[in-house]
């Protein structure tokens, strides 16, 4: 049994630090973990994927396509930008958030939201789509979001980490005066999964 995670974004979201906090949860809780990262251009809000492997037995930290159980999106057009790693009946969980690309081509696309929203829908049934940067900001911390979906991604059946394990890793990697706010963000991350 492994649990296949794409973390999907653009450089300066927090997808590394939210994908090491995952691991270091899944390893307090006994679990065998793999990372990888692939970086675009980070520096300038370029992709970023960090493929995340957590089980009894891990052998390689990269997924294959069409394997991935979640893609945890950062950001709506990154996260429709990875679907063909999502296995048939993956789960999606996604940032409401767009961020236009700099590139002609992709900004002449008159993309919106809901747009892109459809493609993910059309993809699979389970999408969870929370609004990670009205909550962030709600909060008084726009950096936040990353807590925010870590708290989604707690919540889903499929997760094998415990809420209490990522909470634990939370608190042990961020600073001090930081870890009340996004343990408060993680909370409401995860009332934001509707499983009814």
């Amino acid at each position: 049994m492994v649990l296949n995670i794409i973390f999907s974004g653009i450089g300066g979201q927090g997808i590394v630090v939210a994908s090491d906090i995952f691991c270091e949860a899944a390893l307090l809780d006994g679990w065998d973990v793999a990372k990888a990262e692939v970086h675009g251009m980070a520096q300038r809000g370029g992709s970023i994927v960090a493929h995340v492997r957590v089980g009894e037995k891990v052998q390689s930290p990269l997924i294959e396509t069409g394997k991935a159980d979640v893609i945890l999106g950062f950001e709506v057009l990154e996260a429709a930008r990875v679907l063909p790693m999502l296995k048939k009946d993956g789960t999606v969980i996604v940032n409401t958030k767009y961020i236009q690309p700099s590139t002609s081509a992709a900004a002449s696309a008159n993309l919106t939201v809901e747009k892109i929203l459809g493609i993910i829908r059309a993809r699979t049934e389970k999408v969870y789509e929370v609004d990670g940067v009205g909550i962030a900001t709600k909060l008084g911390n726009i950096l936040a979001v990353n807590t925010v979906l870590l708290g989604s991604i707690s919540a889903i059946p499929e997760n094998l980490v415990t809420p209490e394990s990522l909470e634990k890793a939370i608190s042990g990697r961020l600073k001090q005066k930081y870890v009340e706010l996004n343990l408060k963000a993680f909370k409401m991350g995860s009332k934001q999964v509707d499983l009814g």
